[in-house]
């Protein structure tokens, strides 16, 4: 799995080269020069509310009587993010991180990762009315445009993966205690489960989750508010970048990419993929490659930036408890367990 991953970040920095070529380094520069420290502090600030969102419908997701805050919730899904984002070799650090972050509250690790498996599927879920909304606008802006056809295969990949995802789900007691089995045997944070009677306690654990309807409904509300509000980000972007765009403008761009961004998970980060993909979207609106480029990497600067200062606070507080080596333990073992997989 390691290799494939390594595979994965060099074909995306190929395609990052290729586009930076094709674009030109000097104009994309150029283009970021505009935005500025101000402006990344801003985007950063900006994109605060949806994390919050996004920590509230985990919380949601985890059933009645969550076993932890709105404010542990929100920071574990800081956490979760940030280790995705700056742990590409390590394709379950952000999960595992985010589970660590909420067991420090007291939850235990088995409804911790069941809840965020249920949170998944609704973001997942939640993406399929966006992306279809960015092919209505994209319908009624360029009825023409030869965006149409990927933004269709990028709708079709998510159904099916929502699809496989609930298939997987009628059966996930089993198929869960596989993966939490293998995971105990090398993940210091889960190894609390290795002796648990896991089967019965999973099937318990997620029938109460699924038995709350309205808190479900709640949390698909909530991700959906999220997708929305990033094609406003992208907007704002856009602005400081000094080349503003339309909201339908924004939207269409942004759900294209998402919708692209589903079939290249064998990618980290969507490495280069995510640059190619706005060109390809910014090029129907008229907006230069450079430009396109440089909103991209101007998301990645906010990402990198919010996940360095959120994985440097959870290091300096578990240092404070003699906790920070267990946090870099699992980062590695990540990647590890990747590399050499062994049955539950």
């Amino acid at each position: 799995m390691k290799g494939r991953t390594a595979a994965g970040l060099l074909v995306g920095a190929a395609i990052l080269a290729a586009v930076v070529l094709y674009a030109g380094a000097g104009a994309i520069a150029r283009a970021l020069e505009g935005l500025g420290l101000a402006g990344l502090c801003l985007i950063v600030l900006a994109h605060l509310p949806i994390e919050a969102l996004m920590g509230l419908s985990w919380r949601l997701a985890a059933g009645e009587k969550p076993p932890a805050s709105m404010g542990r919730f929100i920071w574990a899904r800081l956490v979760r993010d940030a280790a995705a984002e700056t742990l590409p070799f390590s394709q379950i650090g952000g999960f595992v991180l985010g589970v660590r972050a909420l067991r420090s509250s007291g939850m235990d690790a088995l409804k911790a990762a069941l809840s965020m498996s249920v949170d998944l599927v609704i973001e997942l879920s939640a993406k399929l009315p966006y992306v279809l909304a960015g092919l209505l606008a994209l319908l009624a802006l360029a009825p023409a445009s030869e965006l149409l056809e990927p933004m269709e295969i990028g709708l079709g990949v998510t159904l099916g993966a929502v699809v496989a995802a609930l298939l997987v789900g009628r059966r996930a007691g089993g198929t869960f205690e596989a993966l939490v089995r293998r995971a105990a045997g090398r993940l210091p944070v889960l190894a609390s489960l290795r002796e648990l009677h896991l089967k019965g306690d999973i099937e318990s654990a997620l029938g109460r989750i699924l038995r709350s309807r309205g808190r479900l409904w709640g949390a698909l509300a909530l991700h959906m508010l999220c997708w929305f509000l990033g094609a406003a980000e992208l907007w704002l972007v856009f602005a400081l970048l000094g080349r503003p765009v339309s909201a339908l403008d924004a939207l269409v761009i942004d759900s294209v990419v998402a919708g692209l961004r589903t079939f290249v998970f064998m990618v980290p980060a969507a490495a280069g993929v995510q640059e190619a993909s706005y060109v390809l979207a910014c090029a129907v609106f008229g907006i230069p490659p450079a430009v396109a480029v440089a909103a991209s990497l101007a998301r990645r600067a906010r990402d990198l930036t919010l996940g360095v200062a959120t994985l440097g606070i959870a290091f300096g507080a578990e240092s404070r408890t003699g906790g920070a080596r267990g946090l870099y333990a699992i980062a590695k073992s990540g990647s590890r367990s990747e590399e050499r997989p062994e049955g539950p």
